[in-house]
Order: structure tokens, then sequence, then C-alpha cells
């Protein structure tokens, strides 16, 4: 709960004042979840310009989707094999176990042709085991 929601139902609280706090509590609840979707809306919208200076810059981090655990996604880095822990609302929606996610400048992208690719990779690999 944010500080000035606290601080206002506080004061409704010892003001005495018969208002519903359930009401307070939705209306603090459909605020950030209007607040959330509005970070996953940005976080999508990528500049080329900033996408082509990543790509110069060497500076695009790329991640498989480990799990899901309550509101986080364990991520592992595809080139240390570090694992890292985000909040769900980072990476869009859709996105399941075994997914390639890019990172540029804090902001992550399905990149749906490298999971396709990790895929085929390692069913041939299966496919391979047995002949």
């Amino acid at each position: 709960m944010c500080k000035e929601k606290i601080i206002f139902v506080n004061f409704i609280k010892e003001s005495g004042d018969k208002m519903n706090l359930n009401f307070f509590e939705e209306l603090g609840k459909a605020i950030n979840e209007t607040i959330e979707k509005q970070k996953v809306n940005n976080i999508d919208k990528l500049e080329d310009e900033e996408i082509e200076l990543a790509r110069k810059l060497d500076a695009i981090e790329q991640f498989t989707i480990d799990r899901f655990e309550e509101n986080f996604v364990v991520l592992e880095d595809r080139k240390t094999g570090k694992m890292e822990n985000i909040e769900k609302y980072k990476i869009p929606d859709g996105c399941n176990e075994g997914d390639i996610l890019k990172c540029i400048n804090g902001k992550y992208i399905l990149d749906k042709d490298e999971t396709i690719k990790v895929e085929k990779e390692i069913e041939d690999k299966y496919k391979n085991l047995w002949e």
C-alpha cells in the first residue's frame, strides 16, 4: 500500500468518520492496477534508435524464462547462467516458461524467433539421442 493511501486511510479512521473503508481499499486497488498496466504499456514501446544503439554497444541481454513464482519471474541469463528475479509486470503478457526475452535498457521484449530456434535445437538434440 502506498504511503499516501496509508496516511489517508489512517486519517479517515482517526476522524471517526463512518465512511466505508472498503470503498477506499477498492479505489486504491483500481488505481494500482491502472498504474501497473501503464507501466507495461510503456515498457512495450522501444524506439528504433534505442534498439540500434543497444546493438552497437552490445548492450542487449538475453534471458530464458525459467519459472514463474507468485508476482515474480525467474530468469536465467543466457550468457552467464546467473538467475535473476524480476516482477511479473515487467515482461510482456503471454510469456511462458522457456521463452527467450531480450532486455534493452531495462525493457523486456519477447524474442519469438529466438524462442522457436532454441526449441528446434532442443528437439533436434532429442531426436539425435535416439538415432
